[in-house]
C-alpha cells in the first residue's frame, strides 16, 4: 500500500495539472480547427479603399450582392478612402485574420503604391494574402480635338515639338500617371504631365481642350466622345473590345510593349488560415458567374479572372516585379 506522503499529493498535484493544461490545448485546437469549417457564422466585410460611387466600389458592391447566398451571411462594403488606397489597405492589413474583414484591391493599391511610395504602413508580399483575381479592364487613350486622329500622327507631331502637348492624370502615383509615362516611353516622345485629384476632372480639361490627352477606362472616357470632345487613339490588350470593334489595340498600332490595363482582386490578412481563404475563393469565382456581375463587367469593358489564391499570389508578384522597377526608374513617386 502506498501512503499518502506529501510526496505522492505533490506528484499527484503535477499531473493534475498537467492533464488540464494539455486538455485545455486540446480544446484550443479543435476551436481553432473548427473554425474554418463553421465560417462564416457573421456578416463578412469588403474595405474598398475608393470612395462610394467610384467604379471599384460599384463592382464590389455588385460581388458582395452575389456573395452573400453563397456564403450564408450577409456581404457589406465599407469605403475607407485616402492616399491612393494606403488606408482602406492597412485597415485590411491589420485586422483580425478571421476572413470577416476581406479587401477589395486594386493594381493601385497592391502593385503602384509599392513603387510610387517610399514607406507604406504594411508590407504588401507579408502583410496580405490574395483570395482570387477579379478582372482586368483595358485602359485608352482618349484625346482631344486639338490632337490628330491617329495614334501615329500624334506621335509624329509630339516628336517633332515636344513643347506641343500635355497630360492628365489621376494625380501623381496613380496608374493614369504611369501608365502614360509607359506610353511616352514606348513612344520616345516628352510631353508635359498635369496632375490632378482624381480622373474626372482631368478627363473634364480634355473635352475642353486644356491638356491633349488622359488614360482611363473605355466607361469613364465614353462622356468625353458622346459630347463630340475627344477620340480614342487606342485600347490595351491583346485583342480588341466587342463594345468599340474599330477601335485598335496598341499592339495593332506598333506599340507592343504598351499594355495599358488595371486589374482588381479580393485579399485578406495574411495569417487568414488557408481553409477560409479557399471557401471564399470558391464562393468568388460562383459569385462572379451571376448575370447581374457579368453585366456589370460587360458595362466597364473588362475580362473576367477568377482562379485560384495561389495564382492571384503568383500573378501579384509579377505584376510587382515588373511596375515597381519602371516605376522608379521613371522616379515617379506619389503626391
Amino acid at each position: 500500500m502506498i501512503k499518502n506522503s506529501p510526496s505522492r499529493r505533490r506528484w499527484l498535484q503535477a499531473a493534475t495539472s498537467a492533464a488540464a493544461l494539455c486538455a485545455a490545448g486540446l480544446a484550443a485546437l479543435g476551436t481553432a480547427v473548427a473554425q474554418p469549417r463553421d465560417y462564416p457564422n457573421k456578416p463578412v466585410n469588403i474595405v474598398v479603399a475608393f470612395p462610394a460611387g467610384s467604379s471599384n466600389d460599384a463592382l464590389a458592391r455588385e460581388l458582395a450582392q452575389a456573395l452573400t447566398p453563397l456564403l450564408g451571411q450577409t456581404v457589406v462594403v465599407t469605403n475607407k478612402g485616402g492616399v491612393g488606397g494606403v488606408i482602406g489597405t492597412d485597415e485590411v492589413a491589420k485586422s483580425p485574420p478571421d476572413g470577416y474583414t476581406i479587401g477589395w484591391g486594386t493594381s493601385s493599391q497592391l502593385v503602384m503604391n509599392a513603387g510610387v511610395y517610399k514607406t507604406l504602413p504594411f508590407d504588401v508580399e507579408k502583410d496580405l494574402k490574395q483570395i482570387g483575381l477579379v478582372i482586368k479592364v483595358p485602359l485608352v487613350i482618349v484625346a482631344g480635338n486639338r490632337v490628330p486622329q491617329t495614334l501615329a500622327e500624334f506621335v509624329k507631331q509630339a516628336k517633332a515639338d515636344p513643347k506641343k502637348f500635355s497630360y492628365g492624370s489621376a494625380g501623381n502615383g496613380s496608374v493614369s500617371h504611369v501608365m502614360s509615362e509607359l506610353f511616352l516611353k514606348e513612344a520616345g516622345i516628352s510631353v508635359q504631365h498635369v496632375p490632378y485629384r482624381g480622373i474626372a476632372p482631368a478627363l473634364l480639361d480634355v473635352s475642353g481642350g486644356n491638356v491633349d490627352f488622359a488614360v482611363d477606362t473605355l466607361i469613364a472616357t465614353k462622356t468625353v466622345i458622346d459630347q463630340g470632345r475627344g477620340h480614342w487613339l487606342g485600347i490595351g490588350g491583346d485583342k480588341r473590345s466587342p463594345s468599340q470593334p474599330n477601335l485598335p489595340t496598341f499592339a495593332e498600332q506598333g506599340f507592343p510593349n504598351f499594355q495599358a490595363y488595371s486589374w482588381s482582386s479580393l485579399f485578406a490578412p495574411a495569417k487568414t488560415p488557408d481553409a477560409i481563404v479557399e471557401k471564399l475563393n470558391a464562393a468568388m469565382n460562383k459569385a462572379m458567374q451571376s448575370p447581374a456581375f457579368k453585366a456589370r463587367i460587360d458595362q466597364v469593358g473588362g475580362e473576367l479572372l477568377g482562379g485560384t489564391a495561389v495564382a492571384a499570389e503568383q500573378f501579384g508578384a509579377r505584376e510587382r516585379a515588373k511596375w515597381v522597377s519602371f516605376i522608379r526608374s521613371q522616379n515617379i513617386v506619389a503626391e
